[in-house]
């Protein structure tokens, strides 16, 4: 029988033990174990979190799934247990391999939210205990029902405040749907496997992955593709401006952070070289006339046209209250020096593993393949999602010539208003 103290941080801690492959726990003669898989960041070409996946073995070395595992939990009180001591080795798994700033991200199931490892006390305590902030903790909401909704969406709510981030599990099958993503107003959205191929298959339409994700973005959400395991599925993915990936593409789960990013370097640099050679095959168009920002712009561009001081061009466009941003890409879409912010712009703590944005590639932007397609236009574009910022933005760029080579000169501008604009101007 289950006693509160079983339910306590102080009552599961004692059960862990460690041994060369890492922390485990015993749970009626059922060894759970951790696995870590990355999450990429597309844009920011590096791994910045890693899903914590339960491994559990019977006494006799038969593999038991978490679905099998759960569903043998037949009282509220075994399932409890077993959930809370499950992220308790997670946890400390985690915290050991000193991840610096990167995400875990962990699942929740929504029939045991309120009462689960999410329960405030318990997740404090765990977060305390390691040595965690809660801004570094992705709680994962899977696609099961929930006994109540409405006090699910208050819990969330609730972790939100103290600056847990919330991702719906699953998108795209079950309860995993838009109706969650309005009430819950998710960090991140995570697109399930089953849409991912169906996304990716031979005749299907390519623009639906597009539209999604744009539509996820304005919902306010960054969107990861979970299960991606061919190339095919990468292109479309990076085609589509897709935030995040995670499958086996990158690799198969490993209790070893390390060694599940072991090939991860190589992939990233071989997966942009595809999608920039397949961009190059495509790029092509004249955008239309536009309007917008364009004196403050061009007046920076010319700046830093001329002498290449991008803290000096930078002073031209921030005459506009609304800029917010300013930084420079080459003409593959990389940025290879810091942006520059504006007095009183601030970083979100909460996306700190996105940050610094140097070495990042934004060839996938609208604003960059318009700039590109008309040197020496302005091109504005929104809104968008702007990962710096946590929130919708508009874009101005600009391609200019610095010393023999093509750059983007680039600001980003925050406004109250959200008409989209798809344009160039003189």
């Amino acid at each position: 029988m289950t006693t509160k103290r079983d339910l306590t941080l102080a009552g599961l801690l004692p059960r862990l033990a460690r041994d060369a492959a890492g922390w485990y726990a015993t749970h009626e003669s059922v060894t759970l174990r951790t696995a870590f898989q990355p999450v990429l960041s597309i844009a920011h070409k590096r791994i910045v979190g890693y899903e914590a996946l339960l491994r559990a073995t019977a006494a006799d070395g038969r593999a038991i799934t978490p679905e099998e595992l759960f569903g043998e939990a037949h009282s509220l009180g075994a399932a409890l247990t077993l959930e809370r001591l499950t992220r308790c080795v997670h946890f400390a798994n985690f915290a050991e391999q000193d991840a610096k700033t990167d995400w875990l991200f962990v699942n929740a199931q929504p029939r045991l939210f309120q009462i689960g490892w999410p329960q405030r006390t318990f997740v404090d305590e765990l977060c305390a205990h390691f040595g965690l902030p809660h801004s570094r903790i992705v709680i994962e909401v899977l696609e099961q029902p929930a006994n109540d909704e409405a006090l699910l969406a208050h819990a969330i709510a609730s972790l939100r405040e103290r600056d847990f981030l919330i991702a719906i599990d699953d998108f795209g099958t079950g309860f995993s749907n838009f109706d969650r993503v309005w009430q819950f107003r998710p960090d991140i959205v995570k697109l399930d496997r089953s849409l991912v191929t169906r996304i990716a298959s031979a005749g299907s339409d390519h623009q639906f992955v597009t539209h999604l994700v744009t539509m996820l973005h304005r919902a306010g959400a960054m969107v990861l593709a979970e299960g991606v395991e061919t190339e095919g599925e990468l292109m479309t993915l990076m085609s589509a401006d897709i935030d995040f990936v995670q499958g086996y593409w990158l690799g198969r789960p490993q209790a070893s952070i390390d060694a599940a990013n072991a090939a991860a370097p190589a992939l990233i640099e071989s997966m942009w070289q595809r999608f920039n050679a397949r961009a190059k095959a495509h790029r092509g168009g004249r955008p239309p006339a536009c309007a917008g920002f364009e004196e403050a712009v061009m007046a920076g561009a010319r700046v830093y046209e001329a002498s290449g001081d991008l803290a000096q061009a930078a002073e031209f466009a921030f005459r506009v209250p609304e800029a917010r941003r300013v930084f420079v890409i080459d003409a593959h879409g990389e940025q290879q020096r810091p942006s520059i912010a504006a007095a009183g712009a601030s970083r979100p703590e909460r996306l700190a593993p996105l940050y610094p944005d140097i070495h990042s590639n934004w060839s996938r932007r609208g604003y960059f393949k318009r700039a590109l397609a008309s040197p020496g236009r302005v091109a504005v574009m929104g809104p968008h999602f702007s990962p710096s910022d946590g929130k919708d933005c508009y874009t101005a760029a600009v391609a200019i010539t610095l010393n023999g080579a093509l750059d983007v000169f680039c600001v980003d501008f925050m406004m109250e208003a959200h008409t989209p604009v798809h344009a160039a101007g003189n």
